[in-house]
């Protein structure tokens, strides 16, 4: 019974923590990338700041370490390898302007 509850963890972190192909326009705005590619699962309302969904520890508050956790994905993340450039860039700073500080 053990045997099958390691093989569904398993199974289920190899689906969530996979790479996604989504790749944006290069005239996409930044809200725009972020709804397609972020909003799946950090669906808040980042114009209103009482109901962020998201948060960044203070000391990963920077574009460097955004662009790194988009592209290379985490535990429960996927990566998101075809997010570059000019796109990351609006990408972060949108992150950082509508983030939720600890």
């Amino acid at each position: 019974m053990q045997y099958k509850k390691l093989s569904l963890w398993v199974l289920t972190l190899g689906l969530v923590a996979c790479s996604d192909d989504y790749t944006p326009r290069e005239s996409s705005p930044a809200k725009t990338i972020y709804l397609e590619a972020c909003a799946r699962c950090h669906a808040g309302e980042p114009e209103n700041p009482k109901r962020y969904y998201w948060s960044i520890n203070s000391k990963n508050i920077n574009a460097k370490y955004i662009a790194h956790k988009v592209n290379a994905g985490g535990l429960t993340m996927p990566s998101f390898p075809n997010i570059q450039g000019e796109s990351m860039r609006k990408l972060t700073e949108y992150v950082l302007l509508h983030n939720l500080k600890k």
